[in-house]
């Protein structure tokens, strides 16, 4: 029962821990502290998402496509890749180095470069969901294919 009870008084606590957050947010921004146009009441927002909800959800349905489609993109490079990389060593010893420093430019730096080059369309938006998935897949199939036994290979 101790176990149970202590489940219950971490969700409540919690959830009381919301609750004042929510709380102070709404006496600043009621108080004037920080204008409306900074930081906006729970109360405010809640009318605007309520009030824009259709479009929001239009944008959304747009959002998860492009999403979807760079994901789909990047899981095809990086299983192609992962699989080439495991099957031949020299391939592995030269693009791993690359693929592993290419994680050190965040992708915010990289999205204006995008826009700049191929426009304000779809394409800058999936590529970078691309350039995002691409590698946590691409590391996680590989290490995955060097993981696997000679044994369970051959079957």
């Amino acid at each position: 029962m101790t176990g149970k009870f202590r489940s219950i008084r971490n969700k409540a606590s919690s959830a009381a821990f919301i609750v004042l957050l929510l709380a102070v947010w709404q006496a600043v921004s009621s108080a004037g502290l920080i204008p409306k146009f900074m930081l906006p009441s729970p109360v405010d927002v809640i009318f605007a998402f309520a009030g824009d909800f259709g479009e929001l959800m239009s944008n959304a349905g747009t959002t998860l496509s492009e999403a979807f489609i760079g994901l789909g993109i990047a899981v095809a490079l990086a299983f192609a890749l992962a699989f080439l990389m495991d099957r031949f060593d020299f391939l592995y010893r030269a693009l791993y180095p690359v693929l592993i420093i290419s994680q050190t430019v965040p992708p915010v730096a990289i999205a204006p470069l995008l826009v700049l080059w191929m426009g304000y369309g779809i394409s800058p938006k999936i590529t970078l969901v691309v350039i995002v998935c691409f590698f946590p897949v691409a590391v996680g199939l590989l290490d995955g294919y060097r993981a696997a036994s000679t044994s369970s290979l051959a079957v």
